[in-house]
């Protein structure tokens, strides 16, 4: 009998390892159940000073909004802009490296949805309405960013180990 709980113990260790390790990578603030965040970032030398404001629209149908202000390590910021068919100055080819945060920008003239490849991120885009995508790669290798109706790449992104 003891043997039998101690199996079934280990069973449940196993399948909390495994979840922990295979979940998705997906670390967007912006889920499908999370609030709108609006996020305004200035850059200052080693750290980032972030100021955000969320949006909430609640059950009973009224919105409440907070703003916090934090100082966060620096990000890998990538800004890429679509004009006539591509990417203005070519395709973004940037270092990173695993575990750090991305913060990737898109303008673009054309409405599409920006897919962010081995993360599997999408986003809107349009014009007057870029895309804003935060990530941190776990996987080493090339991550390529495009629009995804077009088939158009934007970035690679190499995360070293």
């Amino acid at each position: 009998m003891d043997r039998r709980i101690l199996l079934g113990l280990g069973a449940v260790v196993v399948a909390i390892v495994l979840f922990v390790l295979l979940r998705p990578e997906d670390e967007d603030e912006t889920a499908a159940t999370a609030p709108t965040t609006t996020e305004v970032t200035t850059e200052t030398g080693e750290t980032t000073e972030t100021t955000e404001t969320t949006e909430t629209t609640e059950a009973s149908g009224t919105e409440t909004s907070e703003t916090t202000t934090a100082a966060e390590p620096s990000a890998v910021r990538v800004e890429v802009e679509v004009r006539d068919g591509g990417p203005v100055g070519g395709v973004e080819r940037v270092d990173v490296e695993r575990g750090e945060r991305v913060v990737l920008v898109v303008r673009s003239d054309v409405a599409d949805h920006v897919h962010v490849h081995g993360i599997d991120i999408f986003r809107d885009v349009a014009p007057g309405s870029p895309a804003r995508l935060s990530f941190r790669p776990r996987t080493p290798g090339v991550i390529e960013v495009e629009l995804e109706d077009r088939h158009l790449l934007l970035a690679e992104l190499e995360v070293g180990p």
